[in-house]
Formats: C-alpha cells, sequence, structure tokens
C-alpha cells in the first residue's frame, strides 16, 4: 500500500514540473521584450586640421619587421609601409605614415608619427600617434587584452 502511494506521489510530481516548465517556456514568448540597457555613446573630439597629414595610399613600400627582444630603434616609413613588431620590451620609434603597425609579443612602447591601422596580438603593448593620416582615427584590432592606444600631441615642425 505505501509502495503504490509512494510511486503515485512520484508520478504526480513528476508531471507538475514537466509540465510548469513547459507551460513557462510557452508563456514567456508572450511576455514583454527585455529593454536594452543604453550607455552613452563616447563623443570623440574633433579632429584638429593642425593634426592632419596626407598620404599617399597608392604607394607600397617593403614590411619592416623588427624581431629583436628589448630592441630599442627609429624606423621611418617613407613609402606608406607596413610594420611587424615580433618582439617583447622593445622601444620603437617610427617616423612617417604607416599603413599598418603589427605588434606581435608584449610589453613594447610604440610612438608613430601616424598609422591608418594598428593590431595587437600580444598584452602589455602602448601604442602612440601623433597626427591622423588623410584625416582618419586609426583603426584598432585588438585580438588580446591590456593594450592601449594614444593620441600624442604632434610636434611642431622643424
Amino acid at each position: 500500500m505505501y509502495k503504490s502511494l509512494i510511486v503515485s506521489v512520484v508520478f504526480l510530481l513528476a508531471g507538475c514540473d514537466v509540465q510548469s516548465s513547459i507551460t513557462k517556456r510557452s508563456v514567456e514568448k508572450y511576455g514583454p521584450t527585455p529593454t536594452p540597457s543604453v550607455s552613452p555613446t563616447p563623443v570623440e573630439e574633433p579632429i584638429d586640421p593642425a593634426d592632419v597629414v596626407t598620404v599617399d595610399t597608392s604607394l607600397q613600400g617593403e614590411n619592416i619587421s623588427v624581431n629583436k627582444p628589448g630592441e630599442k630603434k627609429t624606423l621611418n616609413c617613407d613609402k606608406y609601409n607596413q610594420v611587424m613588431l615580433n618582439n617583447v620590451d622593445a622601444v620603437i620609434t617610427i617616423n612617417g605614415a604607416c599603413r599598418a603597425i603589427m605588434v606581435n609579443g608584449n610589453n613594447n612602447d610604440v610612438t608613430a608619427e601616424t598609422t591608418m591601422s594598428v593590431t595587437f596580438n600580444g598584452t602589455g603593448n602602448t601604442v602612440r600617434y601623433a597626427k591622423y593620416a588623410n584625416g582618419k582615427r586609426p583603426f584598432i584590432t585588438d585580438n588580446k587584452t591590456g593594450n592601449r592606444v594614444e593620441k600624442i600631441k604632434a610636434e611642431p615642425a622643424k
């Protein structure tokens, strides 16, 4: 007798759980759509015309690579070159306009006159740029975390 009562209670409770979850799912589709939280759109500072440099993007200079860890070096992007840094703890200064700067390493410090794009494939890197190529902000791709891109004040022409 107790056995049949326990079995009956188990079936009754199991049936309620199944029914309640089915009912809950079917009713959810009629509920209100959640309102997405809207975060304020960051306002970018306008580009100062004095910080714009005209770049001939039809040039395709050689790719420039830096592969020595801890290197301190100055590079020249004189033909709209692409720069690839495959190192750690390097301090690199880049004069001229680069097509792209790709940083494949950690804790590198790069200061560039101007670039159209920056790609990070490492962590703890900083890229600073002074001017906007053809009046556009550089396109940033950060495939890791802990990287920074900063706009710095352009030095007056000498």
